[in-house]
C-alpha cells in the first residue's frame, strides 16, 4: 500500500514538472521609422494656459488688496441668504460648473431651481464664511472649507462665480 501511495505522489509530481517545462518566449522587435514626439503629460497645462491662470491670480491679488473680493463675497452671501436665484445668476460666469454639471447660460442656471442651488447645507456654509479672511488660490477664491462651496475668480478684470459645488 505504501508503494501504491508513493507511485501516485511521484506521478503527480512528474505531471506537475512537465507542466513547468519549456515555454516559448515572444521576441519583441524594435519599431522603425517612428517620428519623435515631444513628451507632454496628459493633464499638464500648456504654457499659454499657465500664463492665463497666473494672470488671473495676479488680478485676484490686486482685487483683494482693493477690497473687491470682500465686496463680491458679500454680494454672494446676500444672494444666498435671500435665496435669490436671479441675483446669484447675475454674479456667475457661463459656462458654470454646478454640482459637477456644466450649465451653459443664465437661463439654464435659473431652470435648475432654487432647491438645487440653495440647499440648507450650502446656505449655512456660505453664511458662515468670514469674507474678511478669504484667500486667493490658482483656482480662484473658495467660499467654504469643503463641499459645498462657491468658487469665484477674476476673468478679464471682472469677478464672477465659476463653480458651485
Amino acid at each position: 500500500m505504501k508503494r501504491w501511495k508513493l507511485m501516485v505522489v511521484l506521478g503527480v509530481m512528474v505531471f506537475a514538472f512537465v507542466g513547468c517545462g519549456k515555454t516559448e518566449t515572444e521576441i519583441i522587435k524594435p519599431v522603425e521609422n517612428v517620428p519623435e514626439v515631444e513628451s507632454v503629460a496628459e493633464n499638464e497645462p500648456m504654457e499659454s494656459e499657465v500664463e492665463e491662470k497666473n494672470d488671473n491670480y495676479g488680478d485676484l491679488e490686486e482685487k483683494g488688496a482693493e477690497g473687491e473680493l470682500t465686496a463680491f463675497a458679500e454680494q454672494i452671501q446676500t444672494a444666498v441668504a435671500a435665496k435669490d436665484i436671479e441675483a446669484l445668476a447675475d454674479l456667475c460666469f457661463y459656462p458654470l460648473a454646478v454640482n459637477g454639471e456644466v450649465v451653459d447660460s443664465k437661463e439654464a442656471f435659473i431652470e435648475l431651481g432654487a432647491d438645487v442651488i440653495f440647499t440648507e447645507e450650502r446656505c449655512a456654509v456660505i453664511e458662515a464664511v468670514d469674507v474678511s479672511i478669504l484667500e486667493e488660490t490658482m483656482a480662484g477664491v473658495v467660499m467654504g472649507d469643503a463641499v459645498p462651496n462657491i468658487i469665484f475668480k477674476s476673468v478679464d478684470g471682472k469677478l464672477g462665480i465659476t463653480g458651485i459645488n
